[in-house]
């Protein structure tokens, strides 16, 4: 029996409560039924001993094709980057499930040009192994290979008529989506592409290298077990998924799961925090050229997927609720390919808010120790959210003056542990110049007269979208409280301080100018939530 292509045996849904999905379901666009029946694909863990090779001589034959196709196809490699350049969502409650669509029609265009029936993509589990994995400098696996055309010259020679096709054709939603980006007229989009810049030459395609393929400290952080486990801990949705937003083109706040490991592992292997903005495709919305992004985000909706399973075990809401549900699942996804290169027939996210008709399933992997091995007999009432706002002394975020608060928690709150205990984040909402993405921030949580002794997160951003309204960051706070609790660095009823910081190590040439100030970014809250 294939691996990839079979009747799971695991008990992977074991916990899906029936009334809990029928009563979501109805909510839903043509009654979506989210408990699902055994996968008959499963996504594998790359780094697994064991892992098939063929696989990944399939994925490499799909790429072949795509890249072999005319620039008129949809399917073509470059034209279904595009995709997610004109139309991703970041920042709101749209980001997951409009993924999960895009890399669940990428996946059966690998299967119908590859030939191989039975493919499935991989993921990446970058808790597990916190750099590239080897495989991905093999061959067309890496976007530094000959396959790939060479500059950006090329590329607008190549794809400027196709996309004035693509503007010439579109429906009146599709142009009003483009519209609400600030895209126009295909001249928009080529801008963006060359000045922001979001194509690279293969010699600078990648970040990081075979010499060099391990992430940085902070990225190594965004993605540890405290900080994925802090992820899931969230019993609502729009905690967990990102924030409420008026459309998916719109940035109102990030999760821990987007903000920390989604954001930080893009920018960390399309170089950014060693060259900013000057090399690799992976920071910005040109990133799907990457074959890397797909293994990236199969992870990222494997982490969904155990989310949803621990609420369905809890009897915890997996999706928003009431009229958020409604207008949740009528978000319009309008430019999804089939593996034919027709348009698709599901085009609003609720079409998309379970695996449904892509049936397929994960190889368990990091976080998965949140969702229940055994029945719960008794289930833990879900605990009201408690929510104290910290005292500003300064707003402004500076280099020599950082922006600084601090708040008063119990030592009940502080000395939690263990998965009974209540999770602690720090929501920071942040107003900055409306293309000030190029920016990221150092959040230092303690005490210390000595920064040293203090416990450091990021802020990151990612690719480019106009921030016309202030975005608030989610930040995980578990695990930097209790080392500095350990450490006896944290008092018990003490007050605990907050300060946030630019990240001078992220800024883009163009935002240099505005360092000491962080670019012109206020704070304009912190609020610690304890959930």
């Amino acid at each position: 029996m294939s691996e990839t292509n079979r009747s799971s045996n695991l008990t992977r849904r074991e916990f899906v409560s029936t009334a809990t999905a029928a009563t979501a379901a109805a909510a839903l666009p043509g009654g979506a039924v989210l408990a699902q029946t055994p996968a008959k694909y499963r996504r594998l863990n790359i780094s697994e001993p064991g892992f098939p090779v063929r696989v990944l001589d399939s994925y490499k034959k799909a790429i072949r094709a795509m890249l072999a196709l005319p620039p008129t196809d949809p399917r073509n490699w470059y034209r279904n980057a595009l995709v997610h350049t004109m139309d991703c969502p970041h920042g709101n409650w749209w980001f997951l499930v409009w993924h999960r669509g895009y890399i669940g029609w990428f996946e059966q265009i690998c299967r119908e040009l590859s030939g191989d029936p039975d493919f499935t993509l991989p993921y990446w589990d970058w808790t597990k192994e916190p750099r590239v994995p080897a495989a991905m400098f093999d061959d067309v696996l890496t976007p530094v290979n000959a396959a790939y055309i060479p500059a950006f010259n090329d590329f607008k020679t190549a794809f400027s008529a196709p996309l004035d096709g693509i503007w010439n054709g579109l429906s009146t939603d599709q142009f009003n989506t483009l519209l609400a980006r600030g895209l126009r007229f295909p001249a928009d989009l080529w801008w963006d592409i060359e000045n922001y810049p979001m194509f690279f030459d293969t010699t600078n395609a990648r970040g990081l290298t075979p010499q060099q393929p391990g992430f940085d400290t902070d990225t190594q952080k965004a993605v540890s077990l405290p900080t994925v486990l802090n992820a899931l801990a969230p019993r609502d949705f729009l905690t967990f998924g990102s924030a409420k937003t008026l459309s998916h083109g719109s940035i109102t706040g990030f999760g821990v799961l987007e903000q920390q490991p989604h954001n930080r592992v893009h920018n960390c292997v399309g170089g950014f925090y060693m060259n900013p903005r000057r090399t690799g495709f992976m920071q910005d919305n040109l990133s799907p050229v990457d074959p890397l992004f797909f293994l990236h985000h199969a992870n990222i909706d494997r982490l969904w997927d155990v989310w949803t399973r621990k609420q369905q075990a809890y009897k915890y809401p997996i999706l928003p609720a009431g009229d958020d549900l409604v207008t949740w699942s009528k978000e319009k996804f309008l430019f999804f390919t089939d593996s034919k290169g027709a348009p698709v027939t599901k085009t609003v996210a609720g079409d998309y808010a379970a695996i449904g008709d892509f049936n397929y399933d994960y190889q368990p992997g990091s976080g998965e120790e949140v969702v229940p091995k055994v029945a719960v007999a008794a289930l833990q009432a879900a605990r009201p959210v408690q929510s104290f706002s910290v005292q500003m002394t300064n707003s402004s975020i500076g280099a020599s003056k950082p922006a600084a608060g601090s708040v008063r928690l119990s030592d009940q709150l502080l000395a939690g542990s263990g998965a009974a205990a209540p999770a602690l984040f720090a929501k920071v909402t942040i107003a900055t110049l409306p293309l000030a993405h190029e920016h990221d921030f150092t959040v230092q949580i303690g005490n210390s007269a000595n920064p040293a002794e203090n416990e450091t997160l990021t802020i990151s951003m990612f690719g480019r979208h106009a921030m016309l309204a202030p975005v608030t960051f989610t930040v995980p706070l578990s695990a930097a409280v209790g080392k500095l609790r350990s450490n006896k660095l944290l008092a018990a009823n003490a007050p605990l301080n907050i300060r946030v910081v630019p990240q001078k190590a992220a800024m883009a040439p163009m935002a240099m100018r505005g360092q000491e100030s962080g670019g012109g970014a206020e704070v304009l809250s912190i609020v610690v939530e304890a959930h």
